[in-house]
């Protein structure tokens, strides 16, 4: 119902336990360990000063609470939101504070309208094949934009990876040995921690929650010690910009409509983003059981978030697999994890804000490149192979078009891809003739299944699909391609039991195939007709066409015997 995801829910409120909300503490604290290294890198990976990232993980947890339906998604800075980010306002004329911001209210509005009308189904246009190949593009993009930040080369941002292999290979001289140095072993680090942690952590003996603890702070202590050793080592290592300590201050610098209006595409390719990433994330922690899981509810908790991330000096979020699956990992109950985890945040903020500074980049930007292959699923890539050729061209057409035109027209490109094919696959619906083998007792397709047809002169043939404008006139031509395969038919009857709906040209459609039928002399009989799609048809020339519930019934209207005219061979 339109506005009732607008109205905040105390379902969190109702479950809270003494029990519970010690569970959600202590996994709100191992979150944290995650959180503010991932906040800073992801903000470094969108061009933006690092405590930008920590400010934009204070609020969205709190409206998630009262908006959101999962009890372990944490909303916060994601790496994907974060490359459009960068793209749209790396090399802009505008300060990329301030469009940060406004992308991020702007994608915020367009997913509160979303979930207030109750639209959140729309979600499921995007079409996995398209996520499988756009996700996979972007973590090497990614990748990509992170390389001259973990070898010490400062060139521009690019949007797409040609530009940005380009750009690298320009700066290529700028090269600082120690940065990359630096850099190299933190990623190698990082890397083995996620491999290899938390299988040496169980075989030592180490008891959860404290085995789960410490593998998710290992990157924590890697950064910690690579900051160590860059501030002891005698090269000049970039670190990260001062973060000033304390809140944030309120957003405040609006910018002319025409600036509000060029960014509107990036609004809502974040907001496309955020919406069916953080959908997907809730999905897969909710298992088999999705029943309380809202889609209305979760665009407006993320729509609030972004909104309210942007105007208390943060940038656009969204839902983070890896922290969302920490979060329920740890024995986090409900969204109270990730209240924890942004309170801890403040204690930074106010206690440890002149340590952060010494931090390198290279070593953020070593995090940011370690987390990125998890976005590129090959098992999921080769079911779809398996399954559809057609489909697998989808993934590599959206993983090609996001790699050479970047994240924007990459997201565009697939989704239109997948409406085009879906389209394409509904407007050719099969239209077969089917037979019984049983004498009456089922009806299958004679070509598919063998089955001899025996019901001439009467010919039964049925329609797999619902009929609609775009499959109508198709439907058509092929009965009657099928009608003229055999002479001497008095009878057609069509299954209609695969068609759910029929829409104003299906009817027209309908209507003129009764008329034509009537002067070939060959009477209609609809068969398993549903009743909405009968009420539809009830103004058809009952002198020419019939209803039945079966076929078997419609052959019998016809004058058949079934036992007798169709005996199986």
């Amino acid at each position: 119902m339109a506005g009732e995801a607008l109205v905040p829910t105390t379902r969190w409120l109702a479950a809270f336990t003494a029990q519970s909300a010690g569970k959600d503490v202590i996994a709100g604290l191992v979150l944290s360990i995650l959180l503010v290294p991932q906040a800073m890198a992801y903000a470094q990976l969108a061009g933006l000063p690092p405590q930008m990232g920590l400010f934009a993980a204070l609020t969205p947890p709190v409206l998630y609470f009262f908006f959101g339906t999962s009890p372990f998604v944490s909303v916060g800075p994601v790496a994907l939101v974060s490359l459009v980010i960068s793209e749209a306002v790396g090399n802009a004329s505008l300060e990329p504070q301030v469009g940060a911001a406004i992308i991020g209210i702007e994608a915020g509005i367009l997913l509160v309208v979303l979930g207030g009308f109750g639209l959140g189904r729309l979600v499921n246009f995007i079409s996995e094949p398209v996520l499988l190949g756009f996700t996979a593009a972007a973590a090497f993009l990614i990748a990509a934009s992170q390389l001259p930040t973990l070898l010490g080369i400062d060139v521009a941002r690019a949007g797409n990876l040609p530009a940005a292999l380009a750009a690298l290979w320009s700066g290529i001289q700028q090269l600082r040995p120690a940065t990359a140095a630096i850099g190299a072993g933190a990623l190698v680090a990082l890397l083995l921690a996620n491999r290899y942690a938390p299988a040496i952590l169980w075989k030592i003996g180490v008891k959860p929650p404290f085995r789960l603890a410490l593998a998710k702070s290992l990157p924590l202590l890697v950064i910690v010690i690579a900051g160590w050793i860059a501030a002891t080592s005698a090269a000049d290592v970039p670190t990260v910009e001062a973060v000033s300590g304390g809140l944030p201050h309120l957003f405040s610098s609006f910018a002319e409509p025409a600036v509000w209006i060029g960014l509107l595409p990036s609004g809502l390719a974040v907001a496309i983003i955020v919406f069916v990433t953080a959908t997907a994330v809730a999905k897969a922690l909710a298992g088999e059981d999705r029943s309380n899981l809202d889609t209305s509810r979760e665009a407006v908790a993320l729509g609030a978030g972004n909104i309210a991330a942007s105007l208390t000096g943060g940038y656009a979020v969204g839902a983070s697999l890896s922290r969302s699956a920490l979060a329920g990992d740890s024995g986090g109950r409900t969204p109270l994890t990730s209240i924890i985890a942004s309170l801890a945040i403040i204690a930074v903020l106010f206690f440890l804000a002149p340590m952060l500074a010494y931090l390198p980049k290279t070593a953020l930007a070593a995090l940011v490149i370690s987390a990125v292959f998890g976005l590129i699923n090959l098992r999921e890539i080769r079911a779809v192979w398996d399954h559809d050729r057609v489909e697998a061209i989808i993934v590599g057409a959206s993983f090609l078009a996001t790699l050479l035109l970047g994240v924007r027209f990459g997201l565009a490109i697939g989704a239109l891809l997948g409406l085009a094919y879906f389209l394409w696959f509904s407007s050719v619906p099969r239209v077969t003739r089917i037979g019984t083998d049983d004498g009456g007792t089922s009806f299958r397709s004679i070509h598919r299944d063998a089955v001899e047809l025996t019901t001439l002169p009467n010919l039964v043939i049925r329609i797999d699909r619902s009929i609609y404008f775009a499959n109508a006139a198709y439907v058509e031509e092929e009965v009657f391609n099928r009608l003229s395969e055999h002479d001497g038919v008095t009878g057609l009857i069509l299954d209609m039991s695969a068609v759910n709906d029929i829409d104003a040209s299906g009817r027209s459609m309908l209507r003129r195939m009764v008329m034509r039928l009537k002067s070939m002399g060959i009477t209609l009989h609809f068969a398993a007709v549903h009743e909405p799609v009968a009420q539809s048809l009830e103004k058809l020339d009952s002198n020419v066409c019939s209803f039945h519930r079966t076929v078997g019934q419609a052959l019998e209207g016809c004058g058949m015997q079934l036992d007798e005219d169709i005996a199986p061979t």
